[in-house]
């Protein structure tokens, strides 16, 4: 085959792509996470005492926001999925899925700071009164790198997930994708 008709018919790398295959992964790790914790708070329920009122309706508040997550992250996957197959009917869902994980990542993201400045100040005041303990100093520092690697984590995914929306926009991006006919 000649040179120019292999580079004609040879897809050119999409990063987009790359991103939607990351935005599914990560849905999917999602997904087990919540269906493991349901599964943990159902378990829970059960073993509930009569007459734990308060901690059952506590359990059963956790209980339903863990299916309406899952739900949400199964919705993401299948959005996901049709996109990588470049189904026409999947961009624009996906896109206004992208953009409110942006603010969702965004908004979730100012609040773990305002938890952090709060969490750190009380965790160098604790490293202080614990300096005998090396064991509670571990479980502080390990705490510190949570927080830091959940606030790392958003300050990438929301930028990334706004570039996402924006390139399933693009002329060229869409032109990509099968319409229904």
């Amino acid at each position: 085959m000649p040179p120019a008709r292999l580079a004609a018919t040879t897809p050119a790398f999409a990063a987009w792509r790359v991103v939607v295959w990351l935005l599914l992964l990560l849905a999917a790790f999602g997904c087990a996470q919540y269906l493991r914790h349901a599964s943990l708070m159902r378990t829970q329920l059960r073993q509930l005492a009569p007459g734990s009122g308060d901690a059952a309706a506590m359990l059963r508040h956790m209980l339903a926001w863990d299916v309406v997550y899952l739900l949400a992250a199964l919705v993401l996957i299948v959005l996901c999925a049709a996109c990588i197959l470049r189904q026409g009917w999947a961009r624009v869902p996906l896109r206004v899925a992208s953009g409110l994980l942006a603010v969702w990542v965004a908004v979730t993201g100012v609040m773990l700071l305002l938890q952090w400045w709060q969490f750190d100040r009380a965790s160098i005041e604790a490293l202080v009164q614990l300096r005998a303990d090396p064991v509670l100093q571990q479980a502080v520092q390990h705490a510190r790198r949570s927080y830091r690697l959940a606030l790392a984590f958003k300050v990438i995914a929301a930028p990334l997930l706004l570039w996402l929306a924006w390139r399933l926009g693009a002329p060229g991006v869409r032109a990509q994708f099968r319409v229904r006919g």
